[in-house]
Protein backbone atom coordinates (compact mmCIF):
# COMPACT_ATOMS: atom_id res chain seq x y z
CA UNK A 1 0.00 0.00 0.00
CA UNK A 2 0.91 3.33 -0.76
CA UNK A 3 1.57 5.69 2.03
CA UNK A 4 -0.27 8.95 2.02
CA UNK A 5 1.15 11.51 0.34
CA UNK A 6 2.60 15.19 2.93
CA UNK A 7 -0.06 17.16 3.60
CA UNK A 8 0.65 21.06 3.63
CA UNK A 9 -0.75 22.91 6.05
CA UNK A 10 -1.00 26.29 7.18
CA UNK A 11 -1.86 27.64 11.20
CA UNK A 12 -3.60 31.08 11.21
CA UNK A 13 -4.27 31.90 14.57
CA UNK A 14 -2.88 35.41 16.47
CA UNK A 15 -1.35 33.71 19.19
CA UNK A 16 1.78 32.42 18.36
CA UNK A 17 1.78 29.84 21.26
CA UNK A 18 -1.61 28.37 19.68
CA UNK A 19 -0.15 27.69 16.86
CA UNK A 20 3.47 26.10 18.24
CA UNK A 21 0.76 23.97 20.05
CA UNK A 22 -1.40 22.77 17.20
CA UNK A 23 1.82 22.14 15.40
CA UNK A 24 3.74 20.35 17.85
CA UNK A 25 0.54 17.92 18.24
CA UNK A 26 -0.29 17.60 14.62
CA UNK A 27 3.54 16.28 13.75
CA UNK A 28 4.15 13.98 17.21
CA UNK A 29 0.55 13.06 17.85
CA UNK A 30 -1.80 13.29 14.91
CA UNK A 31 -0.27 12.50 11.44
CA UNK A 32 3.99 12.50 11.05
CA UNK A 33 3.28 13.39 7.04
CA UNK A 34 1.96 16.96 7.50
CA UNK A 35 3.85 19.36 6.64
CA UNK A 36 3.34 22.73 8.73
CA UNK A 37 4.49 25.40 5.70
CA UNK A 38 3.75 28.43 7.36
CA UNK A 39 2.19 30.09 10.82
CA UNK A 40 0.27 33.32 10.58
CA UNK A 41 -0.82 35.64 13.58
CA UNK A 42 -3.14 37.67 11.28
CA UNK A 43 -5.52 37.08 8.00
CA UNK A 44 -3.06 39.57 6.53
CA UNK A 45 -0.35 37.27 6.93
CA UNK A 46 -2.52 34.32 6.18
CA UNK A 47 -3.60 35.67 2.78
CA UNK A 48 0.46 36.75 1.64
CA UNK A 49 1.45 32.86 2.75
CA UNK A 50 -1.91 31.08 0.97
CA UNK A 51 -0.90 33.10 -1.91
CA UNK A 52 2.87 32.18 -2.00
CA UNK A 53 2.51 28.42 -0.37
CA UNK A 54 -0.67 27.38 -1.83
CA UNK A 55 -1.52 24.93 1.21
CA UNK A 56 -3.93 21.73 1.21
CA UNK A 57 -5.47 23.81 4.03
CA UNK A 58 -5.75 25.86 6.55
CA UNK A 59 -6.50 25.48 10.30
CA UNK A 60 -8.08 28.43 11.29
CA UNK A 61 -9.10 30.33 14.18
CA UNK A 62 -12.10 32.61 14.29
CA UNK A 63 -11.96 35.51 16.37
CA UNK A 64 -8.69 37.46 15.27
CA UNK A 65 -7.74 41.16 15.64
CA UNK A 66 -8.70 43.48 12.77
CA UNK A 67 -11.04 40.64 10.90
CA UNK A 68 -12.34 37.49 11.67
CA UNK A 69 -12.06 34.28 9.87
CA UNK A 70 -15.26 34.63 8.43
CA UNK A 71 -14.92 37.86 7.03
CA UNK A 72 -11.22 36.67 5.49
CA UNK A 73 -12.91 33.82 4.09
CA UNK A 74 -15.62 35.76 2.60
CA UNK A 75 -13.11 38.30 1.10
CA UNK A 76 -10.81 36.03 -0.73
CA UNK A 77 -13.26 33.18 -1.73
CA UNK A 78 -12.88 31.44 -4.03
CA UNK A 79 -10.35 29.74 -2.62
CA UNK A 80 -8.77 25.96 -3.49
CA UNK A 81 -8.42 25.24 0.19
CA UNK A 82 -9.78 23.32 2.42
CA UNK A 83 -10.89 24.44 6.09
CA UNK A 84 -10.72 23.39 9.50
CA UNK A 85 -11.37 25.40 12.14
CA UNK A 86 -10.01 25.56 15.53
CA UNK A 87 -11.33 28.40 18.21
CA UNK A 88 -12.75 28.11 21.45
CA UNK A 89 -15.85 29.50 20.79
CA UNK A 90 -19.03 27.05 19.89
CA UNK A 91 -21.28 29.40 18.82
CA UNK A 92 -19.53 29.38 15.02
CA UNK A 93 -20.24 25.67 14.54
CA UNK A 94 -23.38 25.55 12.35
CA UNK A 95 -21.82 28.79 10.24
CA UNK A 96 -18.74 27.00 10.03
CA UNK A 97 -20.20 23.83 8.43
CA UNK A 98 -22.65 25.71 6.04
CA UNK A 99 -19.04 27.11 4.61
CA UNK A 100 -18.44 23.67 3.66
CA UNK A 101 -15.66 23.40 6.47
CA UNK A 102 -14.11 19.70 6.96
CA UNK A 103 -14.11 20.22 10.97
CA UNK A 104 -14.30 22.44 13.56
CA UNK A 105 -12.56 22.00 16.89
CA UNK A 106 -13.18 23.79 19.91
CA UNK A 107 -10.02 24.60 22.67
CA UNK A 108 -8.41 23.11 24.57
CA UNK A 109 -7.76 20.54 21.41
CA UNK A 110 -9.14 17.14 21.73
CA UNK A 111 -6.43 15.35 20.13
CA UNK A 112 -8.82 12.08 18.89
CA UNK A 113 -10.63 14.67 17.51
CA UNK A 114 -7.88 16.29 15.23
CA UNK A 115 -7.16 12.99 14.59
CA UNK A 116 -10.53 12.33 12.84
CA UNK A 117 -10.51 16.00 11.30
CA UNK A 118 -7.61 15.13 9.34
CA UNK A 119 -8.81 12.02 8.32
CA UNK A 120 -11.78 13.64 6.95
CA UNK A 121 -9.42 16.49 5.20
CA UNK A 122 -7.47 13.50 3.73
CA UNK A 123 -10.38 12.27 1.99
CA UNK A 124 -11.47 15.66 0.69
CA UNK A 125 -7.63 16.12 -0.78
CA UNK A 126 -8.02 12.42 -2.56
CA UNK A 127 -11.53 13.39 -3.89
CA UNK A 128 -9.77 16.58 -5.79
CA UNK A 129 -7.19 14.82 -6.60
CA UNK A 130 -9.31 12.54 -8.45
CA UNK A 131 -10.96 15.57 -10.63
CA UNK A 132 -7.96 17.07 -11.39
CA UNK A 133 -6.61 13.62 -12.67
CA UNK A 134 -9.72 13.41 -14.91
CA UNK A 135 -10.09 16.02 -16.56
CA UNK A 136 -9.44 14.85 -19.62
CA UNK A 137 -11.53 12.03 -18.80
CA UNK A 138 -14.28 13.99 -18.00
CA UNK A 139 -13.90 16.13 -21.38
CA UNK A 140 -13.91 12.27 -23.25
CA UNK A 141 -17.16 11.54 -20.71
CA UNK A 142 -18.87 15.06 -21.49
CA UNK A 143 -18.75 14.09 -25.62
CA UNK A 144 -19.63 10.45 -25.28
CA UNK A 145 -22.44 11.57 -23.63
CA UNK A 146 -23.73 14.05 -25.54
CA UNK A 147 -23.34 12.63 -28.92
CA UNK A 148 -24.73 9.06 -27.15
CA UNK A 149 -21.70 6.89 -27.78
CA UNK A 150 -22.11 2.96 -26.80
CA UNK A 151 -19.09 1.45 -26.49
CA UNK A 152 -18.56 -1.61 -24.74
CA UNK A 153 -15.99 -0.39 -22.77
CA UNK A 154 -15.40 1.83 -20.08
CA UNK A 155 -12.22 3.61 -19.10
CA UNK A 156 -11.30 4.52 -15.26
CA UNK A 157 -8.70 6.52 -14.32
CA UNK A 158 -7.67 7.07 -10.62
CA UNK A 159 -4.46 8.63 -10.32
CA UNK A 160 -1.90 7.50 -12.16
CA UNK A 161 -3.82 4.39 -12.68
CA UNK A 162 -6.11 3.55 -15.71
CA UNK A 163 -8.59 0.47 -16.10
CA UNK A 164 -10.15 -0.36 -19.26
CA UNK A 165 -13.24 -2.56 -18.33
CA UNK A 166 -15.83 -4.20 -20.44
CA UNK A 167 -19.30 -3.09 -19.56
CA UNK A 168 -19.98 -7.11 -18.95
CA UNK A 169 -17.59 -7.21 -15.97
CA UNK A 170 -19.10 -3.99 -14.24
CA UNK A 171 -21.45 -5.18 -11.52
CA UNK A 172 -22.99 -1.88 -9.98
CA UNK A 173 -22.01 2.20 -9.93
CA UNK A 174 -23.08 3.60 -6.42
CA UNK A 175 -23.82 7.31 -5.89
CA UNK A 176 -21.40 9.00 -3.08
CA UNK A 177 -22.74 12.75 -3.65
CA UNK A 178 -21.11 13.51 -6.80
CA UNK A 179 -18.71 10.85 -7.37
CA UNK A 180 -19.33 7.33 -8.05
CA UNK A 181 -18.26 4.02 -6.70
CA UNK A 182 -17.88 1.30 -9.44
CA UNK A 183 -17.26 -2.44 -8.54
CA UNK A 184 -16.10 -4.40 -11.20
CA UNK A 185 -14.09 -7.52 -12.27
CA UNK A 186 -10.76 -7.66 -13.72
CA UNK A 187 -8.76 -10.64 -14.43
CA UNK A 188 -10.81 -12.46 -11.99
CA UNK A 189 -10.63 -9.84 -9.10
CA UNK A 190 -13.19 -8.03 -7.60
CA UNK A 191 -12.15 -3.88 -7.56
CA UNK A 192 -13.42 -0.41 -7.45
CA UNK A 193 -12.85 2.33 -7.64
CA UNK A 194 -14.40 5.54 -7.16
CA UNK A 195 -14.85 8.14 -10.26
CA UNK A 196 -15.71 12.00 -9.89
CA UNK A 197 -18.45 11.50 -12.33
CA UNK A 198 -21.85 11.09 -11.37
CA UNK A 199 -24.08 8.51 -11.54
CA UNK A 200 -26.87 10.08 -13.75
CA UNK A 201 -24.27 10.58 -16.27
CA UNK A 202 -23.24 6.86 -16.18
CA UNK A 203 -26.52 6.35 -16.40
CA UNK A 204 -26.76 8.57 -19.41
CA UNK A 205 -23.94 6.89 -21.24
CA UNK A 206 -23.98 3.00 -20.40
CA UNK A 207 -26.43 1.12 -22.79
CA UNK A 208 -29.65 0.46 -21.23
CA UNK A 209 -30.59 -2.47 -22.26
CA UNK A 210 -28.03 -4.06 -19.86
CA UNK A 211 -27.62 -1.80 -17.30
CA UNK A 212 -30.50 -0.61 -14.95
CA UNK A 213 -31.56 2.16 -12.07
CA UNK A 214 -32.93 0.26 -9.28
CA UNK A 215 -32.72 2.94 -6.59
CA UNK A 216 -31.82 6.35 -6.51
CA UNK A 217 -28.27 5.76 -5.34
CA UNK A 218 -27.80 2.42 -7.29
CA UNK A 219 -27.31 1.12 -11.51
CA UNK A 220 -26.30 -2.30 -11.56
CA UNK A 221 -25.79 -4.59 -14.71
CA UNK A 222 -28.39 -6.82 -14.98
CA UNK A 223 -26.57 -9.63 -16.40
CA UNK A 224 -24.67 -10.67 -12.74
CA UNK A 225 -28.48 -10.34 -11.48
CA UNK A 226 -29.09 -13.81 -9.45
CA UNK A 227 -32.07 -13.75 -7.07
CA UNK A 228 -34.57 -11.10 -6.21
CA UNK A 229 -36.16 -10.54 -2.78
CA UNK A 230 -38.89 -9.27 -1.96
CA UNK A 231 -39.94 -8.79 1.94
CA UNK A 232 -40.15 -5.86 4.06
CA UNK A 233 -37.37 -4.24 1.87
CA UNK A 234 -36.69 -5.25 -1.94
CA UNK A 235 -33.07 -6.55 -2.61
CA UNK A 236 -31.46 -7.96 -5.08
CA UNK A 237 -28.46 -10.40 -5.27
CA UNK A 238 -25.66 -10.02 -7.95
CA UNK A 239 -23.52 -12.91 -8.75
CA UNK A 240 -24.41 -14.05 -5.53
CA UNK A 241 -21.79 -11.77 -3.36
CA UNK A 242 -23.43 -8.37 -3.48
CA UNK A 243 -26.88 -7.65 -1.96
CA UNK A 244 -28.42 -4.10 -2.89
CA UNK A 245 -31.82 -2.26 -1.80
CA UNK A 246 -34.56 -1.71 -4.98
CA UNK A 247 -36.53 0.73 -4.37
CA UNK A 248 -40.43 0.49 -4.05
CA UNK A 249 -41.30 1.80 -6.68
CA UNK A 250 -38.98 0.54 -9.23
CA UNK A 251 -39.47 -3.15 -7.94
CA UNK A 252 -42.24 -3.93 -10.24
CA UNK A 253 -40.58 -1.92 -13.20
CA UNK A 254 -37.26 -4.26 -12.39
CA UNK A 255 -39.18 -6.90 -12.83
CA UNK A 256 -40.35 -6.54 -16.44
CA UNK A 257 -37.27 -5.18 -17.41
CA UNK A 258 -35.82 -8.32 -16.43
CA UNK A 259 -38.79 -10.50 -17.94
CA UNK A 260 -38.55 -8.49 -21.48
CA UNK A 261 -34.92 -8.61 -21.71
CA UNK A 262 -34.61 -12.56 -21.09
CA UNK A 263 -32.21 -12.11 -17.82
CA UNK A 264 -32.50 -14.54 -15.49
CA UNK A 265 -33.28 -14.32 -11.35
CA UNK A 266 -34.22 -17.02 -9.56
Amino acid sequence: MNSPRSLNVLLVDDETEACENLKNILNEYVDSDIKVVGIANSTKDAERLIALLSPDAVFLDIEMPNENAFRFLERIHPFNFDVIFVTAYDEYALKAFKLNAVDYILKPISIPELIGAVAKLRERVRFRQVIINNKSYLGELSHAITNKLKGSKLTLKEGSNIEVVDFKNIYFIEAQGSYSRILFAKENIIKETIMSVSLADYEEMLPSDIFYRIHKSYLINCAHVKKIHKDDTSQVVLNGSFTLPVSRRRFTLLLEFLNSHNYYAE
